[in-house]
């Protein structure tokens, strides 16, 4: 994080404090994501780092919120979709130190359950309560490049082609989406349509019919061909 500025990076693009005594939005996501190194699952669970002052003192933090200030902060930026925007003004950034020289990105989206007991919770195909946000994966980096947040009943193939678009939009300037893979949620037309406009490779999950069988079977054997990808390690 401190390679990377992380700290002048997301308090640049993100709202400032509305009082000399509030905590800088760097301190909120640099605690969030200690807090996900460490395995933690719950917001009350940063007392962990509260009870560790060495802990604190080695990795040089200087503002770690509570839990309740936390929690405050997360709903004020996702109530206004401002801390969103910025997030992604900021991921654009970390994307791009990661990719180094990478031009050309291998994408994988996928319905991710999160399971939760909330009020607004609803059911998921899994017949859990939660939600079921879109993630948007490069597998050259396993990093993420977008999310869309989804409640637990929506329909993993509800607007992927505008998912995909969204990712297109928040990758690094000068990189572009390659190849696409998603499963049986992403065999819509207007998908496949887009990937062969944009020069997209694609790998998507059909729903076995009878028509596509027999499309199948009336393929020769020299009409199928293997495409490898060069994968940066």
């Amino acid at each position: 994080m401190k390679q990377l500025e992380l700290s002048k990076s997301i308090d640049h693009h993100f709202p400032a404090p509305k009082s000399n005594r509030g905590i800088l939005a760097s301190s909120y996501l640099e605690t969030l994501i200690l807090m996900q190194h460490e395995g933690s699952f719950h917001l009350d669970e940063v007392k962990h780092f509260h009870d560790d002052p060495a802990l604190v003192q080695v990795l040089g933090i200087q503002q770690m919120p509570k839990a309740s200030a936390l929690g405050n902060w997360l709903r004020r930026m996702g109530n206004n979709r401002q801390g969103l925007a910025s997030l992604s003004k900021v991921n654009k950034g970390v994307l791009k130190a990661a990719l180094h020289h990478c031009k050309e990105i291998t994408l994988d989206i996928d319905a991710t359950e999160i399971i939760s007991h909330k009020a607004d919770a609803q059911w998921t195909y899994n017949k859990n309560q939660g939600y079921m946000p879109m993630v948007g994966h490069i597998a050259e980096v396993g990093m993420v490049v977008a999310c869309d947040f989804r409640t637990g009943n929506t329909s993993p193939a509800k607007d992927n082609l505008a998912f995909i678009q969204q990712c297109k939009a928040a990758l690094p300037q000068d990189c572009q989406i390659k190849s696409l893979r998603i499963d049986a949620a992403g065999y819509q037309t207007k998908i496949i349509q887009y990937c062969e406009e944009q020069a997209i490779d694609y790998a998507i999950r059909a729903k076995m019919s009878a028509g596509i069988k027999e499309h199948i079977e009336d393929r020769e054997e020299n009409d199928w061909h293997v495409k490898f990808h060069h994968v940066v390690p």
